[in-house]
């Protein structure tokens, strides 16, 4: 917005060179939009900054700029003038454009004691932290903190007896974090006693009992198995697969049986009355007396239809029941014995073939088991010692289980301990606050004044080392570019900033006294310039104007090689009087340029239709 054209070689008015064009097309506003990025070296991440501003330049009327801002992911427009200085601030703070973005020939004017710069170099190294802290402090022992009306007498009572508490609780924190150390020791030699005794049964392959008593438990349960098994593949053979060959004459069997009973169930009846036949005439026609008897031909009637009746009871015999024909069963009982088997489910054939495979891996186990158990058993020696080695395991294992619940414990009761220390340490500072705000105001400015005089004498021990390491890197980059290491070592900085050239002998000169050139002076600059950029906390784009316009030609390449393209980023400046598009020194360099472009003005020279076109070539060399 605003520039001091007084001190520099470039000096226009910038609203009405960025309004130029606008003018000529007849408008009195124009458009920009600027992006700036922040990338961390550490972890890559990218931070972006969109500024957008309107500026509207009318006769007769100040210029007025209209800002908005825009950080990347929010898609959120900020209008405030606070906030989008702050945005701008944190991605390219404005004291550091002073070095970054300068006219090489206005540089000449720098005075490195400036405040302003001074500033400037202690935001960029760092050590700006060190004078906010001081500025903070310098504000607390202005307003100092007046003595409320709180019983003192009784807030050092409770201080005290919190102390009492805070002392017995770290007393016996430290007595358990010891006896923790002890337990966790005696763990580690029990458990390392125990690995000795499990890699010499091991080892000696002596006889585990623990395996002995799984190996015969589990030949039990295999027997237990292979039992159940052979039960189920003969109740299979004896029952299931005979109903399962039967197929659909289950069913046609069951009604056979069922008729083969009822015809069982009617002979037996006909058994049984058929002889009673001649005993049931004789009881009802025998011995009656004369008022009842019948003649003979009556009587021989009724008797026939007697026998008649009583035969009927048999014959025929029901319907599906052939006289004479065998029995499938011996008696009812047994029929019906099997009408149930019939109607049963028995177990399914389906597995047959897994269950016979299981049988056999049970035998093939079973047969394994078998042989382990009697190598096991024959050996006496490795049986007594790895009884031995297992009792002693045994103990280890008990001895170690009660050293984890003893650890577990204190482990807890250590938490425990912790826990109510932060809430008692957390009430002392409750209280501790508060007795310090019923302090005098002058002991908390002493203090504060204490604290600023360590911030302080921090922050000039910090300077004095950086500006040491930028006196060396300036030097070296000086008397390396001008190649006058002969004559000079360095340079030096003293506490305000003031320069002095170190000769080979150790002499200190001023460096007003060298009569250096503008040239060595402008490479004392960049070379400033640079070594800052290499100490800097913030690494933002260098950009340079007219950088080689006092330098000879044999220090140009020096200085492009050494300064502009070392950065991460540099944008450069120059015209072709500077850098030659046919140079040699422009073919040498171009393998590290990443853009070129030219500025090509057009139109009416020194009016307001004076335009530029931009080409992406540098006068008419591509990359």
């Amino acid at each position: 917005k605003k520039l001091d054209g007084e001190q520099g070689a470039t000096s226009f008015l910038l609203q009405k060179a960025l309004n130029r064009r606008a003018q000529a097309e007849g408008k009195d506003r124009i458009n920009l939009s600027i992006t700036l990025s922040q990338r961390d070296e550490n972890d890559g991440g990218l931070r972006k900054l969109i500024l957008k501003h309107e500026i509207r330049c009318r006769p007769n009327a100040p210029v007025t700029w209209r800002s908005t801002a825009e950080k990347s992911g929010t898609g959120t427009v900020i209008d405030d003038d606070a906030q989008i200085k702050k945005l701008r601030d944190g991605f390219l703070p404005r004291h550091l454009s002073r070095f970054f973005f300068f006219d090489a020939e206005r540089s000449q004017s720098f005075d490195l004691g400036e405040k302003e710069i001074v500033e400037g170099v202690s935001r960029i190294l760092g050590l700006y932290a060190y004078e906010g802290l001081i500025g903070d402090l310098r504000l607390l022992v202005q307003d100092k903190y007046k003595p409320r009306g709180t019983d003192v007498h009784e807030t050092n009572n409770k201080l005290a007896d919190l102390n009492g508490q805070i002392s017995k609780n770290e007393t016996l924190l430290a007595s358990r974090a010891d006896e923790l150390v002890s337990v966790e020791t005696e763990l580690r030699d029990t458990e390392s006693e125990l690995r000795s005794v499990e890699d010499e049964m091991d080892r000696t392959g002596t006889v585990d009992p623990e395996n002995l008593r799984q190996s015969q438990t589990r030949h039990g349960e295999i027997t237990v198995a292979k039992t159940q098994i052979q039960e189920q593949l003969g109740a299979v053979w004896e029952q299931a697969m005979p109903l399962a060959l039967l197929g659909d004459f289950r069913q046609e069997f069951y009604k056979d049986l069922q008729r083969e009973e009822k015809r069982r169930d009617w002979e037996s009846s006909r058994a049984a009355v058929e002889p009673k036949i001649p005993q049931i005439k004789n009881d009802v026609f025998a011995g009656v007396t004369n008022e009842y008897s019948l003649s003979d031909e009556s009587l021989a009637f009724y008797i026939a239809r007697l026998e008649t009746a009583l035969q009927r009871l048999f014959h025929p015999p029901p319907e599906g029941m052939s006289e004479g024909a065998p029995f499938l069963t011996s008696r009812n009982d047994i029929s019906a014995q099997v009408r149930a088997l019939v109607a049963s489910n028995p177990a399914s054939i389906v597995d047959l073939d897994a269950r016979c495979r299981k049988l056999e891996t049970l035998d093939i186990e079973l047969r394994e088991l078998d042989a382990r158990l009697r190598q096991m058993q024959s050996n006496h020696f490795s049986l007594e010692r790895g009884q031995e080695l297992s009792e002693q395991r045994g103990a280890l294992k008990a001895s170690r289980d009660v050293l984890q619940r003893q650890r577990e414990n204190f482990v807890v009761e250590i938490a425990a301990i912790e826990k109510q220390l932060t809430e008692l340490r957390g009430q002392e500072t409750l209280l501790n606050d508060k007795r310090a705000k019923m302090q005098e105001g002058q002991d908390i400015a002493t203090l504060a004044s204490r604290y600023r005089d360590a911030a302080s004498r921090i922050r000039e021990m910090a300077a004095v080392q950086l500006r040491e390491q930028i006196s060396q890197g300036v030097g070296e980059l000086w008397t390396q570019i001008v190649e006058r290491g002969r004559e000079f070592s360095g340079l030096e900085f003293d506490q305000n900033w003031r320069c002095f050239l170190v000769r080979q002998d150790g002499e200190r000169v001023a460096w007003e006294d060298t009569n250096t050139s503008a040239g060595q002076r402008q490479v004392r600059m960049l070379a400033f310039y640079e070594t800052l950029r290499r100490e800097a906390r913030l690494k933002p784009p260098l950009v340079v104007d007219t950088p080689l316009g006092r330098l000879d030609k044999e220090v140009r390449a020096s200085v492009l090689d050494r300064l502009y393209l070392r950065g991460h980023q540099s944008l450069i400046l120059a015209t072709d009087s500077e850098i030659d598009p046919d140079s040699p020194l422009f073919a040498s360099i171009t393998d590290r340029l990443a853009r070129v472009y030219t500025l090509h003005p057009h139109g009416e020279e020194g009016s307001i239709n004076y335009q530029v076109r931009v080409a992406s070539d540098y006068f008419g060399k591509t990359l």
